[in-house]
Order: C-alpha cells, then structure tokens, then sequence
C-alpha cells in the first residue's frame, strides 16, 4: 500500500511541476501587451510600435524572479515655455562705432615723422576724434553688457522651467506605474506569487545588447517601480485596498549605482578576455561586456557576439577561424557547425571562472544574456539566456555538485530560430 502511495505522490509531484512549466508563447504574449498598456499609460496614449527585431526587445522574463519592463526616459525639452521671461532689449548698432574705429586705427597709424611735423591744432583734434570714439564704444559696451545679463537671466528662467517639468513628469510617471501594477499586472497571468515585476527607465534606443559606456551612463539617477505578484493578485481579489496596495510597491529615484565587486569584476573580465578575436575558438564578443546589477535578481552580463567580417563586397573573413574570403555559403555553414561548441564552451567557462565569486547573495543569480551571430536559415537561436543560482555556486565550492552536475543545473533558454 505504501508502494501505491509513494507512486501516486510521485505522480501528482510530476505533474505539478509540469503545470508550472512557462508557455513561452503566452509568456511573450502577455509581456507584449503589458508593454503596450505601460506604453500608454506613461506617453499618454501616443502609438508605441515594437520593433522586429527581437534582439530588441523591452520586456525580460527571467525565471526565479519575474519580469521587467522598460519605461523610457522622457524628454521635457520639447516642451514649450509658457511663463513670463524678461524681454530682450534690442541688438545695438554698431556698425558706426566700428567703422570710426577703423579710421582710428588708421590716423594711429600715421607715420611719426609725419605726426610730429603736424600743427597742435591738428593734434587736438585728432585726440578729441579718439576720445568721442571711445565715449561712444563705451556705450555700446554697456547696452552689449546689459543684453548679456538678460540673457543669462532668460536661460536661468528656462532652467527652472526645465528643473518643475522633469519633476512634474517623473511624479506623473511614478504614478502611472503604480496604477499600471496594480490595475494590469495581473495579465501577466503566469508569474507565480513570489515573483516580481519591476519597471526600469531605459532609453528609447536601449539594447539588451549595447556598449559598456551606454550602461553606465543609463544607471545613474534611474527611475524603478517594483512590486511583489502576491501583492497584485491580492488587491485584485480585493484583499486589500488600493492605499495598502501602493504602500508595498517600492519606487526608487535617484539611486546611486554599486561598482560590481572585485570577484564579479575579475569575472567579467575573465570572460570577455576568453572571447576576445584573439582567443575565442568560435564567436567573439564585438565591443564591451556590460553588466546590470539589480538587488533581489543578481547580476546580468550582456554579451554581444559575432563572427566574421566582410572581405570585400562578396567574401567573408572569420578570424577564429584563420578562413578568409569565404563564400556566404561557406560562411554560413561554418557558423552553423561551430554553434554546438560555441554553447557548450560558454556553459563549461561560466562554471569553471565563476567558481571564485563569493560576493553573490544568496537567492541571486549570474544571468547572461548573449546575441548570438546572424546567420540567416542556419537553425541557430537569434538569442540565448543562461541562468545560474548562487547555490549552484555554493553545492559546488563545497563539494556537494561537481562541475558536470553543475552545467546541467544552469538554465538555458533560446530564443527564436534563425
């Protein structure tokens, strides 16, 4: 009887784990129409258009955490200036001022032979000349001063403009965020209850897959809005009331951006060395390896990777390779045989170098987030995700995993074919 039972266990364990596998397709679905309903709520109503590409795009769900969405950075200075600014005083003329100067210039440069031999009458008034000129640059100098100083106190005035309308949006913002949770977060329909979502201001022309320099300067002084998926779904089911709900929602402005510690930092760089031109056996990594730390999730590596150049209007040259002035067909063949490497390769080197990070909190992951070379009709994802557990990491420092137990623990997810 304990045998039937133990079976019977089993059997409804495997298919609750089942029940709670992600449709991928619903998932990318539901995040779309979040995206769009989030769009509007914080560009008032304006038409947002996803782009094709989906190396681009706004939405991230990541198991173990939840999802997020982008929110982009608004633009106030477009915006026109209604209030009362000091008017401008006209442009003086000048124009007569400067052409006395120049005959100035010119009775100064008389000979002095020939200024000596002159009559003091001529000398007289050849001074009282110079003096009225300079009388009148004076006064010109002055008014010049004076539209100067109007014009810095306009500017001053438009700044000020600027400084209320970015702080009245971001307040407008916040709050459009917060209704958003709490009044459409629900339609993500898949999220567990421990999961969360999190709104992150990105720019408007923000890839998942971009340049160190663009992510540091995109972390500074960042708009987030975070809420937990218990907290929806209990105001939904009327649980709680909307002022409950808004106090448990986690609104960050202006946070100031952690350095990554020195053991992730020497992993970055581990790893972007490994797949520099000169070193990588497959794909390589084109441009930096930017990093995105987010408290609660852990720490996403963007990996940009590619793997040929062109050689002329036709060739292809693929440098880990030695090959030069391929075919596109030889090209693409190629890349479609180094792409089983290349996967595994990168699984064997994230565990393998990130056995020395120490530094990542418990419940947090390493994710990266690669775009795989273009290859068009050769079978391979546009995209891979790689997740790995902070207890994977630690089973495996002590002993309880090895490195072959810990590869198959790291989740993979591909994206669409190419």
């Amino acid at each position: 009887m304990k045998k039937y039972s133990l079976i019977v266990a089993l059997c409804l364990f495997v298919a609750t784990t089942l029940a709670q596998e992600i449709d991928s397709r619903k998932m990318d679905k539901d995040l779309k129409v979040a995206q769009t309903v989030l769009n509007s709520l914080v560009n008032e109503n304006r038409s947002i258009h996803w782009s094709n590409d989906s190396r681009d795009k706004q939405t991230q769900y990541i198991e173990g955490y939840g999802v997020i969405l982008s929110l982009p950075k608004s633009n106030v200075f477009g915006f026109g200036f209604t209030s009362d600014m000091p008017p401008m005083p006209p442009m003086p003329d000048i124009s007569n001022a400067i052409a006395k100067s120049f005959e100035v210039i010119e009775d100064i440069q008389i000979d002095m032979e020939d200024e000596e031999e002159m009559e003091a009458e001529v000398r007289a008034e050849l001074e009282k000349e110079r003096a009225e000129r300079r009388k009148e640059l004076a006064v010109r100098q002055a008014e010049l001063e004076k539209r100067a100083a109007v014009a810095m106190e306009r500017a001053q005035v438009k700044i000020h403009q600027m400084d209320s309308m970015r702080e009245e949006k971001a307040v407008e913002n916040r709050e459009n965020i917060v209704d958003f949770l709490l009044d459409y977060g629900h339609l993500i329909s898949q999220l567990k209850d421990s999961d969360k979502i999190l709104v992150m201001e990105k720019g408007h022309d923000v890839r998942f897959y971009r340049d160190a320099g663009r992510v540091e300067k995109l972390k500074s002084n960042r708009l987030s809005v975070e809420a937990n998926v218990k907290d929806i779904r209990a105001f939904q089911a009327g649980k709680i009331d909307r002022k409950e709900a808004k106090s448990r929602i986690i609104v960050n402005t202006v946070k100031e951006e952690k350095p990554l510690a020195k053991d992730l930092t020497l992993f970055q760089t581990i790893i972007k060395r490994l797949y520099a031109r000169d070193l990588s056996e497959t794909y390589y990594i084109n441009g930096g390896m930017p990093a995105e730390q987010i408290e609660g999730l852990g720490v996403i590596f963007y990996m940009d990777m590619v793997s040929s150049t062109k050689s002329g209007s036709d060739g292809w040259n693929v440098p880990t390779q030695e090959q030069k002035n391929l075919s596109q067909e030889e090209r693409d063949e190629l890349i479609k045989d180094l792409y089983p490497k290349f996967e595994e390769d990168l699984r064997n080197n994230i565990v393998e170098y990130a056995q020395n990070v120490n530094s990542l909190p418990e419940g947090e992951q390493l994710i990266f987030k690669v775009s795989v070379t273009q290859c068009e009709g050769c079978g391979i994802p546009e995209t891979l995700e790689l997740q790995l557990k902070s207890k994977t990491l630690k089973d495996l420092k002590s002993g309880k995993i090895n490195e072959n137990q810990a590869k198959k623990e790291i989740k993979l997810t591909k994206g669409d074919m190419q």
